[in-house]
């Protein structure tokens, strides 16, 4: 599949998981392969874990297949891990949810408390007051509950009221804290 032909990926994108029959669904969040599917009927025969399946998508007037394997299904929710390759809207790999949580950035010497703005698996966009430049590494850290969630970022986008920051290092199980926050999100939606 050429570049200009892979279909996007955005939350809420309606959908039709295609496994010998078709089943209308609606895209909640992706992270990295992994798609979660929303199914709005449930299929006539039991989903399989690791059985082949497509995506179906419009994209720009015509129907696109993504071909994928069923993750382990859950009620009326399916985690379909693609295996074409694909452009994910935003151009982001994660999902992302706009989530105000209290923050805290360190930058050189200095530490400042912030909100968050959006939040994904893959990085943060904070509130700044400052036209300070931020270089270099930062260490975020995030309020979650009573979970406190510490990354190394990297500024992507600078603006005098937002500062983008995308994570260079952080836990797996914190990166999969944020996963689920943003999905929580979109599920609801």
């Amino acid at each position: 599949m050429s570049l200009l032909s892979m279909p996007q990926l955005t939350e809420g994108q309606p959908a039709r998981l295609d496994v010998g029959e078709s089943i209308p669904c609606r895209i909640i969040g992706f992270s990295g392969p992994d798609v979660v599917l929303a199914l709005e009927t449930l299929p006539e025969e039991e989903l399989v874990a690791g059985g082949s399946a497509y995506l179906l998508i419009e994209s720009e007037g015509r129907m696109q297949a993504v071909r994928g394997e069923i993750g382990t299904p859950a009620g009326d929710e399916v985690v379909l891990r693609v295996t074409d390759d694909i452009r994910l809207g935003q151009r982001r790999t994660f999902s992302r949810a706009p989530l105000s949580l209290p923050a805290r950035v360190r930058a050189g010497g200095g530490e400042w408390a912030t909100v968050t703005r959006d939040l994904s698996a893959g990085g943060v966009c904070v509130a700044r007051e400052s036209a300070d430049s931020v270089d270099g590494a930062l260490e975020v850290r995030i309020q979650v509950a009573d979970h406190e969630v510490v990354a190394k970022a990297i500024a992507v986008r600078v603006t005098p009221s937002e500062l983008g920051l995308r994570f260079e290092e952080i836990e797996l199980d914190d990166r999969m804290l944020l996963a689920s926050l943003a999905l929580a999100y979109h599920r609801r939606r």
